[in-house]
C-alpha cells in the first residue's frame, strides 16, 4: 500500500510556468526588437534562452526572498523587480560573452562594448517589465487555481451542471477557545500557518480547495479523482502528518499543536458560475449541507474523522483502516437517518 504523492507536474508547476512565460517573453522581445540580429540563423535562440533564464531567476528569488513579502504588495513588487532586473542584466552580460565565444564573430571585449553601448538600457527596461509581469503572473496563479482558468476559458459551468462529487469539511477544534487565548492576530497567524502546511497533503490527494471559511477549509474531488488510490480517504491522514511534522514549530510559536476534525460524504452537487463583480465557481445542493452536518458529529462521537455510509461503500473493503459504525443518525435538517462511521488509520502499523 502506497500513500498518494504530489505529482511531478504539481511539485514543480511554478518552475514550468516561469519557464514557459519567460521563454515566450524572450522570444517575443527578440522578434519585435531585432535584438538577436547579430546571430543570423540563431536570432531567436538567445532571446528564448535569456527569457527562460529570467523565469528561473524570478522563481529562485521568489523562494529565497520571502521576507520581502512583509512589505506592502506594491513595495515588495518594486523591490523584487529591481533586484531581479540587476541579476538578469548580469546574466545577459554572461550570455553576450558566451555567444561571442561560440560564434567567434567578435572578441568578448568587443561584444561586451557593443552590447553595453547599443542594448544595455533597453534590455534593463525589458528585464524590469518582464520581472513585474512574472511577479504578477505568479501572484495571480496563486490566487486563482488552474481549474479556474481552464473552466473559465472552456466555458464549463457557465450553465449549471450536476455532477457527482466528494466533499470534505475540515474544521479546527476548539477554535473559539484558542482565539480567546491567543488573541485575534496571533490566532489568524496560526490559521495561516495551518492552511499553508496543508498544501502538500492537498496536492498529493489531488483535492480542490473550494473555500476557506473562517477556521474551516472545504475540499472537494470529482468522484473518479477522489476514489482513485483512495485519495479522498488518505487525504485526512496526510493532513494529520503535515501537522505532526511541524509539531515543534507550533509548540514553540503558539505553545500548542492545532487539532482538527473532518466529515466526508459523496453525492450529487450542482456546479455553476456565479457573480458579476467577482466571478466564482460554486456548488449547490444537499450534499454540502449534509457533509457539514456529518462534520459536526465529530464532537458527539469524540472522534476527529467521520464519514457517511455512501463514501464507505464506494471505497475498497481491504484498506488499512478501521471503521466503527455509530448507528443510524438523524442529522439536523434531514428527514431520514444516515449511517455514519468513524475512521481510524492502521497505516503506522504497516510501515
Amino acid at each position: 500500500m502506497e500513500l498518494p504523492k504530489i505529482p511531478f507536474y504539481e511539485k514543480y508547476s511554478l518552475i514550468f510556468k516561469a519557464i514557459v512565460a519567460g521563454g515566450a517573453m524572450g522570444l517575443l522581445y527578440t522578434a519585435v526588437s531585432n535584438a538577436g540580429a547579430d546571430y543570423q540563423y540563431l536570432k531567436l535562440l538567445p532571446g528564448t534562452i535569456i527569457g527562460i533564464s529570467i523565469g528561473f531567476i524570478v522563481i529562485i528569488f521568489e523562494k529565497t526572498l520571502t521576507h520581502l513579502n512583509n512589505y506592502s504588495f506594491l513595495g515588495s513588487m518594486i523591490l523584487k523587480a529591481l533586484i531581479y532586473s540587476f541579476c538578469i542584466i548580469l546574466f545577459l552580460l554572461f550570455f553576450v560573452i558566451v555567444f561571442a565565444e561560440i560564434l567567434g564573430h567578435l572578441t568578448y571585449q568587443e561584444a561586451l562594448s557593443k552590447y553595453i553601448n547599443n542594448r544595455l538600457f533597453e534590455d534593463f527596461i525589458f528585464s524590469l517589465g518582464a520581472s513585474i509581469f512574472l511577479i504578477l503572473f505568479l501572484e495571480i496563479s496563486s490566487l486563482l487555481s488552474n481549474r479556474f482558468f481552464s473552466n473559465y476559458f472552456t466555458g464549463r459551468y457557465h450553465r449549471p451542471m450536476q455532477e457527482e462529487r466528494i466533499f470534505m469539511f475540515v474544521d479546527v477544534k476548539s477554535s473559539t477557545t484558542m482565539a480567546e487565548e491567543l488573541g485575534d492576530i496571533l490566532y489568524s497567524k496560526l490559521l495561516q500557518d495551518l492552511f499553508n502546511d496543508f498544501t502538500d497533503a492537498i496536492l498529493a490527494s489531488r483535492a480542490e480547495v473550494y473555500q476557506y471559511a473562517g477556521d474551516e477549509i472545504i475540499l472537494t474531488w470529482k468522484t473518479a479523482t477522489g476514489l482513485k488510490d483512495q485519495r479522498c480517504l488518505y487525504c485526512f491522514y496526510l493532513l494529520k502528518q503535515c501537522i505532526k511534522n511541524r509539531n515543534e514549530y507550533y509548540l514553540k510559536t503558539y505553545n500548542r499543536i492545532p487539532k482538527f476534525k473532518a466529515g466526508m460524504h459523496i453525492g450529487n452537487a450542482v456546479t455553476t458560475w456565479v457573480g458579476k463583480v467577482k466571478k466564482e465557481i460554486v456548488y449547490h445542493g444537499d450534499l454540502l449541507n449534509t457533509t457539514s452536518r456529518i462534520q459536526c458529529k465529530c464532537n458527539d462521537f469524540n472522534h476527529d474523522f467521520v464519514i457517511s455510509e455512501a463514501i464507505k461503500e464506494a471505497l475498497p473493503k481491504d484498506l488499512p483502516v478501521t471503521y466503527l459504525q455509530q448507528g443510524e443518525i438523524l442529522l439536523r435538517g434531514k428527514a431520514q437517518p444516515m449511517k455514519l462511521y468513524t475512521v481510524d488509520f492502521n497505516i503506522d502499523e504497516i510501515y
